[in-house]
């Protein structure tokens, strides 16, 4: 109420806090043992007069629970009762004093249980039954694995490693290792006699017939000292590159007498190119380099705009690449040209819509107007004339052939302004074959306009009509009379300007004339 304007502000402050929170996550026990013996099948040996509790052979099984608590068993006995297994340590010792027979396969079928994992009332969470196999006194070395496979691409390293293979002595023996190929393939790949590893001993090519695509090889792992030998196939497959560029069959591809008026769409030629690596690598796109044309998929070129052959110089000349689909892509090009049939399809075209020339009043039969001029990109010949048919229109006259306007040859009067001439052009299809069967005409418009001659002098038409009197007291600048004078001329020839020639032969001026309007007037 007394003018003053009071502004209240409420601020409202949040103030938050962070507090770290721990959960501890409680393991259930849902995980069911597996062995990590390696190599599988399990296999070992025994002495032939191995003393009771002399071990051949150690289960090893993991579970990933925490509280996990692991036993082993013999499910099976096929060796009547010569092994038994440490329950805890997994350990499987012999039994028995009778003697082991040479060669002979003992077989025992054995699991790991997770006592802490309870399935039912009566089962464990276990492993799979497993076989171990034991034989008396030596047995042949065991590979690691039961087969080997690698995948390599073609530019794989000369002498770069491929694959490790290992196998097991059972004697505790330095092992050899060799490799053979079967098939083809001989000295593509060698073997490190002690390593197990296997290198790349000659350059690959896969789009070279002579080498396979996929190496079968055998492995075989041979003891010192005359030891037993095992074999294992290696399986090596070599992979495509994408080394090699789409090359097209031809590096310059033409196509004659096509019609410049064929439909859009229209199948002109194919192109084709070819790559020779595999799969996505080989997989070709063809693009064009002029939005005239596109091509699909199978190389084959349409017309994405209407043709024109008076352009271009009758032809189309265009890049048209292959693009494979490999990562990264390669390309290859070729020249790709189109000569076009021309049509009569296009109408003379004037230099100038308008023209507007300028002839004297008093110009004389057959004079030059103007010379109109107009072509035609069929290249047809052009006929010139005035609209309505003819080749005169009025006081004009028009030369067929070279479009010369000309005053005609007899009396002449221009008493206009202007004249107005409206001319045609029209070609005569000489540009191809049937091409007179479509004549076209175009038109322009000839403006003359006529200039004016000087050829008429003044006149004052009422001079016997002037009798003019002043008293001998009057005031200068006195009007006494005024003249008027008269010219047919037009424009600045036809404006007039007033003097005087000749005053009474007394002494001073005693008369002036204004030169616009042509009043006399005293001067004294």
């Amino acid at each position: 109420k007394t003018g003053y304007q009071v502004n209240a502000r409420i601020l409202l402050a949040t103030y938050t806090d962070n507090q770290r929170v721990i959960i501890h996550v409680k393991d259930v026990n849902d995980e069911p043992p597996y062995f990590i013996n390696r190599p599988l099948p399990m296999q070992a040996v025994v002495q032939l007069n191995a003393p009771p509790n002399t071990p051949v052979f150690t289960l090893q099984a993991r579970d990933p629970d925490t509280d996990h608590n692991i036993h082993y068993f013999i499910v099976r006995d096929r060796t009547g009762g010569r092994f038994e297994v440490d329950e805890r340590s997994g350990v499987v010792r012999t039994r028995g004093t009778d003697p082991f027979q040479l060669d002979m396969e003992y077989v025992l079928y054995v699991k790991a249980e997770d006592q802490n994992g309870r399935v039912d009332e009566r089962r464990f969470q276990s492993t799979p039954e497993e076989r171990l196999s034991i034989v008396g006194g030596k047995r042949a070395p065991q590979f690691y694995m039961p087969s080997y496979e690698a995948e390599i691409p073609e530019n794989q390293k000369k002498d770069s490693d491929i694959i490790s293979v290992k196998a097991k002595s059972f004697a505790d023996r330095e092992i050899r290792y060799t490799l053979k190929a079967q098939g083809q393939g001989a000295g593509t790949f060698n073997i490190g006699p002690t390593s197990g590893i296997v290198k790349l001993a000659k350059e690959l090519d896969f789009e070279d017939l002579r080498q396979p695509h996929v190496y079968s090889l055998i492995v075989t792992a041979t003891e010192d000292s005359g030891g037993f030998s095992t074999s294992v196939e290696l399986t090596i497959r070599v992979t495509d590159v994408n080394d090699n560029a789409p090359k097209f069959e031809l590096p310059d591809y033409q196509a004659h007498n096509v019609d410049e008026d064929i439909p859009l769409g229209t199948s002109i030629l194919k192109v084709k190119a070819t790559d020779s690596d595999s799969g996505s690598n080989a997989e070709i796109e063809y693009l064009v380099s002029d939005d005239h044309f596109s091509v699909d998929s199978s190389g084959i070129i349409t017309n994405n705009k209407q043709l024109d052959a008076d352009n271009n110089n009758a032809y189309y000349e265009f890049v048209v690449t292959a693009k494979d689909k490999g990562e990264p892509s390669k390309t290859g090009t070729a020249t790709v040209r189109i000569y076009t049939k021309n049509k009569n399809d296009e109408e003379p075209k004037f230099s100038q819509q308008v023209y507007t020339p300028n002839v004297d009043e008093n110009a004389g039969p057959n004079t030059l107007v103007t010379t109109v001029v107009a072509s035609d990109k069929d290249g047809d010949n052009v006929r010139f004339g005035f609209v309505g048919g003819g080749t005169s229109s009025g006081q004009f006259v028009i030369e067929e052939i070279t479009g010369v306007i000309r005053l005609h040859g007899k009396a002449i009067s221009l008493d206009r302004d202007k004249y107005e001439l409206n001319v045609t052009a029209m070609d005569d299809g000489a540009c191809c074959v049937n091409g007179d069967a479509t004549i076209h005409t175009s038109t322009a418009v000839v403006v003359v306009f006529i200039t004016d001659v000087n050829d008429n002098k003044p006149v004052f038409k009422d001079c016997g009509t002037y009798n003019p009197k002043v008293e001998e007291a009057a005031y200068a600048s006195g009007s006494t009379v005024s003249v008027h004078a008269t010219d047919e001329d037009k424009g600045v020839n036809g404006q007039v300007k007033y003097s005087i020639v000749q005053q009474p032969n007394q002494k001073g001026t005693k008369f002036t004339v204004d030169e616009e309007t042509g009043e006399v007037s005293t001067n004294k």
